[in-house]
């Protein structure tokens, strides 16, 4: 089996699974433990899993393009988008920063929608090149490759000059207790600044997220406004939860 035909088969393996073991893909593919290690390690630098010892475990960060060429259905997904969308209003600014669902979401925004769209991710202000009605203003800074994102001082500094109607804010993981989180560090402080400069704050949390807990805090699920999520024994389980104040949509 060659490399690529290799890594399609490993992503293929965590999209249903979720994780993956570097020992049992070597005895499945009958490939070197070392074969399987490198193509971990390559498809980690490239954003498409996070490597775990002994294995991997997928990355929410997937791009819908990788999506798509594997043929990954995206119905959680679009169920969330169109939820999204009835909060699009024209005349609005809207901050909108890296991940699968703002992406997605980005893709179907309306074309007879008129606003601004701020944003540190390259694909999503990419995505939104041919919509007729809405302006793009992308923020600069150090070029995170393996998100796809900007972060940095030069990203905080313009984010000042700005104010948001509405944050679309990415995340990993959702807790009722432990509150939004993400893998990276110097992301989280940004995302909390992008929350002090919005009015309104909305996060897109798909199935793999709920419960999720990562390294850095985002902030606790009551500093948000509202929380959109899919499908209907999902959305029930995070009704529950003890946050009258947040929307759950």
């Amino acid at each position: 089996m060659l490399k690529d035909e290799r890594q399609h088969w490993i992503l293929d393996k965590l999209n249903k699974h979720k994780k993956v073991s570097l020992v049992a893909i070597s005895q499945e593919l009958e490939v070197s433990y070392d074969s399987i290690r490198r193509d971990i390690i390559e498809l980690e630098e490239q954003g498409l899993l996070k490597k775990v010892h002994g294995g991997a475990i997928a990355n929410s960060y997937l791009p819908m393009r990788v999506r798509r060429a594997m043929g990954i259905p995206n119905a959680e997904i679009t169920a969330i988008a169109n939820k999204a969308r009835c909060l699009f209003k024209n005349g609005q600014t809207v901050l909108m920063d890296g991940g699968t669902t703002n992406l997605y979401i980005a893709e179907q925004i309306p074309h007879q929608l008129e606003a601004t769209i701020i944003t540190n991710s390259l694909p999503l202000a990419t995505s939104l090149a041919n919509h007729p009605k809405v302006e793009v203003i992308l923020l600069g800074g150090s070029f995170y490759k393996r998100y796809q994102i900007t972060l940095g001082s030069e990203t905080s500094a313009q984010l000042r000059h700005f104010r948001a109607d509405l944050y679309f804010m990415g995340i990993v993981g959702i807790h009722p207790d432990e509150g939004l989180t993400i893998r990276h560090y110097e992301e989280s402080q940004l995302k909390r600044q992008m929350m002090g400069i919005a009015g309104h704050t909305v996060v897109c949390a798909t199935a793999e997220k709920i419960n999720n807990v990562e390294a850095y805090q985002i902030c606790q699920l009551k500093d948000i406004h509202t929380l959109i999520t899919s499908p209907s024994d999902v959305l029930s389980s995070v009704r529950e939860w003890p946050n009258p104040d947040v929307q759950i949509l």
